[in-house]
C-alpha cells in the first residue's frame, strides 16, 4: 500500500503526536495533531535533520521516520 500523506494528515487531525529529533539529548515535543507536529518538524529542520513523528492512537502508535516526515512536510506545503 502506498503512503498517502494527505490521508494521514486528515486521519490524524486530532491524535496526539510527538516529534523527536534524532540528536543526542533532544527531548520529544508533544502536539495535539499530526499537522501541528509536521509544522514543528518543518520549522525546526525536519526537512534535513533526522526526525521521527509518532502518532499516538488508542490501539497502536504509528511512527513516521525521516523519509515519511519529509513527505508529510511537502504535502503540507502543497495543501496550503
Amino acid at each position: 500500500m502506498a503512503f498517502d500523506p494527505i490521508k494521514a494528515l486528515t486521519n490524524c487531525s486530532d491524535a496526539e503526536c510527538t516529534v523527536q529529533f534524532l540528536v543526542a539529548g533532544s527531548a520529544a515535543s508533544v502536539f495535539p495533531s499530526l499537522e501541528a507536529a509536521v509544522i514543528f518538524a518543518r520549522d525546526n529542520g525536519g526537512g534535513w535533520k533526522d526526525v521521527e513523528i509518532t502518532v499516538h492512537l488508542d490501539r497502536e502508535d504509528i511512527v513516521y521516520a525521516t523519509g515519511k516526515t519529509r513527505t508529510l512536510i511537502e504535502a503540507l506545503r502543497k495543501s496550503r
